[in-house]
């Protein structure tokens, strides 16, 4: 099957009943050249261009621990990466449309992973694209040479537009394209928006596991840079030849040490995350956080869907020590900082508030409240003054913080019956397939639904007088209930402002 696109013909294959376009060029390869350049556009060609295949990923090497070693894609690294894998059933009709932006700390993933590559949402009727976007210091150092900042953000951009001026010829509705990823995916998704170039790219946003926390002040940007040409004892200008191999495990030490070693007078704000290779409030592609954008009513005006799971940092404590109580507060001091709170006050207020924790229980609930809960929180109330939220919790609620780890619900929102699961590593195995299917389906009607539809009925819209969730659990089913989170975010209040 051929498709006929603005670069040329590509042509795809069938599979489980669904049209497949694999490794689709939105933007040029990403030469040494064009690694800090904005997104150049792709070469037309002639002849058929066979889409039958995956794509090269972005460079990476294993960064952050436990969890961006798991996170960190396997697969073949090349220049020409800037790519799309289209999936729907059919190329008639004109369908919904789910734009997916991996995660990975802004370091590491791809969207070649084998669980996006399930035709989950094919299979549901909705053409689904994943998009490869430069990650690193590729795509979110700041330069000082006139290169352009947030460049993964702008490789994302340009895949939108891709969509809305090809998606069309694949069976999609460009007028009905859902915006969403998880984790740094989330984070992009909150950032595009709050940034003019994406505005009207997509009519419905989703930032799943991540929203408005990993943004850097143009001062923090500028400290990394530093940090980051001291670390290769190299210019700006030698970042364009040196070795790929060089540059990322420059990238790796810095990122590594941001993720063990907190430190604001370091990092800033991105201590707050461990993440220091992030979109930069530059005044032009990103003019402002995205909570003060929502609060001024310039984020997109669409619907969101948003939500985490209930032990976001259960995965992230395994790689700390045993600790007390002493050593929970000095762990977290650098990180809330930035919050206006010292590591003592912040562990004493939720030792108060939930008594029966450990002291690594307080340092999950710390942690997974800071870059996870409580950005989604705050953000879901902000857009939900002037548009329709929905928002989510996925898992049961466990004793000392536990329950289901960050990423737990990527695996079931991406379930196909008949799919072929023994591909996917043990973190994306599906224990429950009927609560799976349930699960996607929500996800599905969010995506092509005016409100959404759930087991439990029709999705009530969250706003901040009625913190209302559905819960999603596989023993207890679905329920809408009161956010159990939503208290917690006066913890982190001011004395002056309880």
């Amino acid at each position: 099957m051929q498709v006929e696109t603005r670069s040329g013909t590509v042509e795809g294959f069938e599979e489980n009943g669904y049209a497949v376009f694999l490794g689709v060029p939105y933007a040029a390869p990403i030469t040494p050249e064009r690694r800090f350049a904005a997104p150049q556009p792709v070469e037309h060609w002639s002849g058929i261009r066979k889409a039958d295949r995956l794509s090269a990923v972005c460079p990476q090497i294993p960064t952050y621990g436990p969890v961006g070693t798991a996170a960190t894609s396997s697969l073949d690294v090349g220049e020409d990466f800037l790519t799309l894998n289209i999936r729907k059933p059919s190329l008639d009709g004109s369908a919904p449309v789910l734009v997916w932006i991996h995660g990975g700390g802004y370091a590491v993933g791809s969207a070649n992973e084998a669980v996006l590559q399930s035709g989950a949402f094919a299979a549901s009727g909705i053409v689904e694209v994943t998009v490869n976007y430069r990650l690193g210091a590729l795509g979110f150092l700041h330069l000082t040479d006139g290169s352009p900042d947030n460049r993964g953000l702008l490789d994302q951009i340009v895949a939108l537009q891709w969509v809305k001026e090809n998606i069309s010829a694949f069976g999609g509705d460009p007028a009905r394209v859902t915006l969403a990823g998880r984790s740094a995916g989330g984070f992009s998704v909150a950032a595009l928006m709050a940034t003019p170039q994406a505005r009207g790219l997509f009519s419905k946003a989703m930032p799943q596991s991540g929203a408005s926390t990993a943004i850097a002040t143009m001062d923090d940007a500028v400290k990394l840079n530093r940090r980051f040409l001291a670390h290769l004892q190299a210019d700006e200008a030698a970042l364009r030849t040196m070795p790929i191999e060089q540059l990322l495990i420059a990238q790796r030490d810095l990122c590594n040490q941001s993720y063990t070693q907190h430190d604001f007078a370091r990092d800033g704000s991105a201590a707050m995350l461990g993440v220091p290779f992030v979109p930069v409030i530059d005044g032009a592609s990103l003019p402002r956080h995205p909570e003060e954008a929502a609060l001024l009513g310039e984020t997109a005006e669409v619907p969101m869907m948003i939500g985490c799971t209930t032990a976001e940092y259960s995965t992230h404590a395994t790689a700390q020590p045993p600790m007390d109580f002493g050593d929970a507060e000095r762990l977290l001091h650098e990180r809330v900082l930035p919050m206006g709170l010292t590591g003592a006050e912040i562990v004493g207020r939720y030792r108060e508030a939930l008594p029966d924790h450990s002291p690594l229980g307080i340092w999950r609930a710390i942690g997974g409240d800071l870059v996870f809960q409580n950005p989604a929180t705050r953000f879901a109330k902000l857009h939900a003054i002037r548009h329709p939220v929905f928002k989510y919790l996925y898992g049961a609620i466990e004793a000392d913080e536990l329950g289901e780890r960050h990423g737990a619900e990527v695996a079931d929102v991406w379930y196909r019956r008949g799919m072929d699961v023994a591909r996917l590593p043990a973190r994306h195995a599906v224990s429950d397939p009927l609560f799976a299917e349930s699960v996607h389906a929500v996800w599905a009607s969010f995506i092509r639904d005016h409100q959404p539809v759930t087991p439990a009925g029709l999705w009530p819209r969250y706003c901040r007088e009625e913190p209302t969730v559905l819960r999603l659990q596989r023993r207890a089913g679905f329920s809408f209930e009161t956010d159990p989170f939503d208290a917690r975010n006066r913890l982190w209040q001011h004395d002056d402002a309880a």
